[in-house]
């Protein structure tokens, strides 16, 4: 090979390499030293939130961003909190709610940012509207955003949840199930529940705008962050780039392993995939969003105390 050819091969491999770490400019790389070799351990249930975490394990770009992570996926918040008290998980997605609800007896666990998410009162065929649902049963978690989320939709067609029945239904998938067996008339699910219901011939009455904040967030142990910030940052960082990826398709065609692995039919993820998404990236929370659901929390027992938004918040460069 002559000079000429290995001075254009040499020249082309270097620019391969600084295309390669595009991802990652302005980030400080990730070694063994800096993650003081400490794995990350994402909890999450299956719900939207979790699809940034769980699309970029099965892609390995958790791997290309040298952090070492895992995911476990729950079929419940009360699971997902109880491994956050075990302290089996070190990062978590959740929901402002659930947060207020376990932060007291877990005092380490901060907010990074809010996540992409989003809730859906989903009922039997029959019902038409959301009045139709005077007297009927409704399944719901209530220690986390459903109860609010289902009051809220009420209360703007005249109803409250006086004027419902509620059942407490842990899992989405449970409720899912419930809707089919016809135990329950309609229940609140997250995607992809919400689209196996619909996929099971079931009617959504509501859905909260999938571009919005709606409390969903990504909370990590201080202990975990404060030791290991670049990779903190990092991860935020490849979280990013899969809702990059799902933005830019509009839909949920670049998800479909971790569709696969939250367990949605194959009719959902048909119907999810005609979606027209735009998701913001993980962002701060704001804090008349925080104060609007601990005050909550607070009113239906599930938080005591002062309500702080500095004091839960953890300050991640490039968050904003």
């Amino acid at each position: 090979m002559s000079r000429s050819l290995k001075k254009i091969g040499l020249i082309f491999a270097a620019f391969l390499l600084v295309l390669g770490s595009l991802p990652f400019v302005g980030l400080t790389t990730a070694n063994a030293a800096d993650i003081g070799n400490d794995k990350v351990t994402i909890g999450t249930i299956k719900n939207t939130a979790a699809m940034p975490a769980v699309m970029a394990k099965t892609n390995n770009s958790f791997v290309k961003g040298n952090v070492n992570v895992d995911v476990k996926s729950f079929d419940s918040n009360n699971e997902l909190n109880d491994a956050i008290a075990q302290g089996t998980v070190n990062v978590a997605v959740t929901n402002l709610v659930s947060y207020a609800s376990l932060v007291k007896r877990n005092p380490k666990w901060k907010i990074a940012g809010t996540l992409p998410g989003y809730s859906a009162l989903v009922a039997n065929k029959k019902y038409k509207s959301i009045k139709s649902l005077k007297g009927k049963t409704i399944a719901i978690d209530k220690k986390d955003t459903s109860k609010q989320y289902l009051k809220s939709i009420l209360k703007k067609h005249g109803m409250k949840l006086s004027s419902v029945k509620i059942s407490q239904v842990d899992a989405d998938s449970t409720r899912v199930d419930s809707l089919k067996s016809g135990s329950v008339d309609a229940a609140v699910l997250e995607d992809p529940s919400i689209s196996n219901a619909k996929a099971n011939g079931d009617k959504i009455l509501n859905r909260q705008g999938v571009n919005k904040d709606n409390g969903n967030i990504l909370i990590i142990n201080n202990d975990y962050a404060k030791k290991n910030a670049s990779s903190t940052q990092i991860l935020v960082s490849v979280m990013n780039d899969q809702i990059k990826n799902v933005n830019r398709l509009g839909n949920y065609t670049m998800a479909n392993d971790a569709l696969r692995a939250f367990n949605a039919s194959n009719g959902a993820a048909v119907y999810m995939n005609k979606m027209d998404l735009k998701f913001k990236k993980i962002h701060k929370v704001k804090k008349s969003c925080f104060n609007k659901e601990f005050k909550y929390a607070k009113a239906n027992k599930l938080y005591k105390g002062k309500i702080n938004y500095k004091s839960h918040v953890l300050k991640i460069k490039n968050v904003k």
